[in-house]
């Protein structure tokens, strides 16, 4: 199983993902220090999981093609 963990946003309904860091001109959110900041942060949030993010901003995943 894939790790999913990491910093998502909501963006209009689009799900953005960063899973290691988000690096912006005002701050800097990373992965090793996840439990030390302030969320959300300019929408950013941390996630055990991508279902938990989807779930928690009501964004339904995304559809699996069958080959």
């Amino acid at each position: 199983m894939d790790d999913t963990s990491g910093f998502y946003k909501n963006d209009n309904g689009n799900l953005l993902f960063g899973p290691n860091f988000v690096l912006n001109a005002s701050y800097e959110l990373r992965r090793a220090t996840k439990d030390e900041h302030t969320y959300p942060t300019d929408g950013w949030y941390w996630f055990d999981s991508e279902d938990e993010a989807r779930t928690q901003f009501g964004i339904p995943a995304e559809p699996v093609d069958e080959v």
